[in-house]
C-alpha cells in the first residue's frame, strides 16, 4: 500500500501565507468583537463610560432571570419556523428552475432573488404597510371579500406567523440559488439511472436529490440558522416586539437592551449569550449532519 502524501514544509508555510489575510480579518470583525462583548458584560457601563467591576451582575439582570426562558421559546420559534419553511419552499423551487432551459431559468431566478436583494427593512415595511389596520391594502382586499378585516399584526399568534413569513420571503432567493448551485453539480446520468430503475419523480427527489445536496443543504441550514437567530430588523420593522412580548425575539431584546433602556452591560451580557447559542447550533447541526455518512 502506498504511503499517504505529505505537505512539505515550503507549502505549509504558502498555505498558511495565503490563508493569513482571511483569517486577520475574521479575528478582526468576529473573534475581537465577542471577546470586548463578553469584557463589556463583566463591567458596570454607564452609557459610555466604564464606572467600575459588575461582575455577574448584569448576566443576573437580563440573562437569568425567569423572562429568559419564553424568550428563547419565542427566538426558537421564530428561527425553527424561518428555517423549516424556508428549506421546505426552496427544494422543490431549486429543483424545478433546474429543470427549466437555461434563459426561463435566468429569468426566474431573478424574480426568486428580489427578495433577497431587497434591504431587509424595506421588505418588512412592505409586509407591515400591507397589513395596516386601517391603511393597508391586505386588510382592505380581505374586507372587501370577505366582508371581514384581516389583521395578523394584532393577534400574538398571527404576529409570529407574519414574522416567519417575512423572513421566509427574503432568504428564500439565497436559499434557492444555493440548492440550484448544488443540483447543477450532480450528474443527471444519476437521475438516468434511477429513472431505469423504476424510480418515481417523487423517489429520485428524496433519495437521490436529497442526499446528493447534503452539502449545500448543510450550508444553507446553516446560514439561515445564525441570521435567523440573529435577525432584529423583521421583529423591529413589522411588529415592535408585539403585541405585548408575543414577538419579541433575543435579537431584539438586545437591541432594545442598548438603545431603548441603554443598558449597554446587560446588552453585552444578551450578546454573549446568543454567541453561545450560535455556536452551538452551529456545531450541532454539522454533527448531526454528518450522522450515517461512510466516512464517519
Amino acid at each position: 500500500m502506498a504511503a499517504a502524501p505529505t505537505i512539505r514544509g515550503g507549502e505549509r508555510r504558502l498555505a498558511a501565507l495565503l490563508l493569513a489575510p482571511t483569517a486577520i480579518l475574521l479575528l478582526i470583525v468576529l473573534v475581537l468583537p465577542t471577546l470586548f462583548a463578553f469584557v463589556y458584560s463583566l463591567l458596570d457601563l454607564r452609557l459610555a463610560t466604564v464606572a467600575g467591576f459588575a461582575g455577574l451582575e448584569n448576566w443576573q439582570k437580563t440573562v437569568f432571570r425567569p423572562s429568559t426562558v419564553p424568550l428563547l421559546i419565542r427566538t426558537a420559534v421564530f428561527v425553527a419556523g424561518t428555517v423549516l419553511l424556508t428549506v421546505a419552499l426552496a427544494l422543490p423551487i431549486a429543483t424545478w428552475l433546474d429543470r427549466l432551459t437555461r434563459n426561463r431559468s435566468l429569468a426566474m431566478q431573478v424574480v426568486v432573488i428580489v427578495p433577497w436583494v431587497l434591504s431587509t427593512v424595506v421588505a418588512s415595511l412592505l409586509f407591515r404597510w400591507t397589513w395596516l389596520e386601517s391603511l393597508g391594502i391586505g386588510s382592505w382586499l380581505a374586507d372587501v371579500l370577505f366582508s371581514s378585516r384581516i389583521t395578523p399584526l394584532l393577534e400574538p399568534a398571527s404576529a409570529m406567523v407574519s414574522l416567519i413569513l417575512v423572513a421566509t420571503w427574503r432568504t428564500l432567493g439565497f436559499a434557492v440559488l444555493l440548492l440550484v448551485a448544488g443540483l447543477k453539480s450532480v450528474d443527471a446520468e444519476i437521475y438516468e439511472a434511477g429513472r431505469v430503475d423504476g424510480a418515481s419523480t417523487l423517489q429520485r427527489f428524496w433519495l437521490l436529490t436529497v442526499p446528493l445536496l447534503r452539502t449545500s443543504l448543510t450550508i444553507v441550514v446553516i446560514v439561515l440558522l445564525v441570521s435567523s437567530l440573529n435577525n432584529a430588523e423583521v421583529p423591529l420593522v413589522v411588529t415592535g416586539g408585539g403585541p405585548g412580548d408575543a414577538t419579541m425575539t433575543l435579537a431584539l431584546q438586545i437591541y432594545q437592551t442598548a438603545f431603548t433602556d441603554l443598558d449597554f452591560g446587560g446588552a453585552a451580557a444578551l450578546a454573549s449569550a446568543a454567541m453561545v447559542i450560535n455556536i452551538f447550533l452551529v456545531l450541532a447541526y454539522t454533527r448531526m449532519s454528518r450522522i450515517g455518512r461512510p466516512d464517519q
